[in-house]
């Protein structure tokens, strides 16, 4: 029972002194790294992930830290995150849990170890352990200028000479194009991601936002008049994939339905309600447009293809004159809509969209002035 004491008092004396691990200064044997998580077959993983690895097996660290945490348990979890005020928050876990996670779904891990000094790398991790106190951990994410990319950039900028460098292989263009590289095979993905999302996304990336883009930042990036990447290894290569591409999640396959719906709204009642359907989708846009925080939702001119004002044609039937001028107003604004995405994907992405509905606004500007000549 001695004995039992003892060893008691001694584990507790050894805690004591050793201290909260947090607390603890790294060795010179400590690596910090960042992790960059190749893109997945979900819509929340089609970016892929960016992690910062602390590594120090004279302390007993080998931590992984992940800005891109979020509750789903949250009230109001999806009305928050349109509105653009849903909070991530910062957390930690061991770095084999998290690349088991990873393999386990078959998404590359590239880990690229940073020439950093002592004092650099110090700083790093108490920068890290201060952002896990309760009134840092929490952050309003945003689509570009605050995700889980960009704040370990900003860790890094913090202790860096230089910034770590922006203009990096395909970060060069617009948000918008830069986005769409990722959605090559997804075309619905890729047509509601680029009605969604406004103006803002149509200007040049000035920041490193994504994942494999921020990893190329790295190899470009200097650390005085050293390379600031010591080593990259690839710890999770994933297997090839054996699903092709969905043939019915093509551009192709969307310009053929719009071609047969087309068809379809020869019907006087289905060509109302296609634009019933649109008018909503425009009335939500425009909801967003006012109620959204995101910056990048902001100032969309989509709500001049999807038009609220299309709700309103297939009710005025009794005055001939106003559903012409009504029908007038909405292919004019359907033509702004054109010149205005002129040097944006977007016209591309969204011509099916556009051709059809300026297709059934003329079949129902022709039904109009057949009844105004008869009358």
């Amino acid at each position: 029972m001695k004995k039992v004491w003892v060893l008691f008092f001694a584990v507790f004396a050894l805690q004591f002194s050793y201290g909260n691990i947090s607390d603890r200064a790294l060795s010179e044997k400590a690596q910090i790294s960042i992790l960059t998580c190749g893109t997945g077959g979900q819509l929340y993983s089609l970016f892929g992930h960016t992690a910062i690895r602390v590594f120090d097996p004279a302390e007993g660290i080998d931590r992984v830290y992940n800005y891109g945490m979020f509750d789903f348990s949250t009230p109001n979890f999806y009305s928050k995150f349109v509105k653009g005020d849903l909070l991530y928050f910062v957390d930690y876990e061991g770095y084999k849990d998290f690349v088991l996670s990873y393999a386990y779904d078959n998404r590359s891990v590239v880990e690229q170890e940073l020439n950093l000094s002592q004092e650099q790398k110090q700083k790093i991790w108490d920068h890290l352990n201060e952002s896990l106190k309760e009134e840092n951990r929490f952050y309003t994410y945003k689509f570009i200028d605050k995700n889980c990319t960009v704040k370990v950039v900003d860790v890094l900028n913090e202790i860096l000479p230089t910034p770590v460098e922006v203009a990096v292989e395909g970060n060069t263009t617009t948000y918008r194009s830069i986005l769409n590289t990722y959605l090559e095979n997804r075309y619905f993905e890729k047509l509601g991601i680029n009605l969604i999302f406004g103006n803002k996304v149509d200007h040049k990336s000035t920041v490193l936002f994504l994942p494999d883009k921020f990893q190329l930042g790295l190899s470009n990036t200097r650390n005085g008049d050293q390379p600031l990447v010591k080593q990259e290894v690839t710890i999770f290569q994933p297997k090839p994939s054996t699903t092709s591409s969905i043939w019915w999640n093509t551009y192709w396959f969307a310009s053929i339905l719009s071609l047969f719906i087309l068809g379809l709204t020869f019907n006087r009642i289905i060509r109302h309600i296609y634009f019933i359907v649109m008018g909503v989708f425009g009335l939500f846009f425009l909801f967003v447009g006012f109620y959204s925080l995101h910056g990048e939702l902001l100032w969309n001119n989509v709500i001049f293809l999807c038009n609220p004002l299309l709700i309103f044609i297939p009710f005025v039937n009794k005055t001939n004159k106003i559903k012409y001028s009504l029908v007038i107003a909405v292919v004019l604004l359907l033509m702004l809509y054109v010149v205005l995405n002129l040097f944006s994907e977007k016209l591309i992405i969204t011509l099916p969209l556009c051709v059809l509905t300026m297709a059934t606004l003329f079949l129902e500007f022709k039904t109009v002035l057949l009844k105004r000549s008869r009358e």
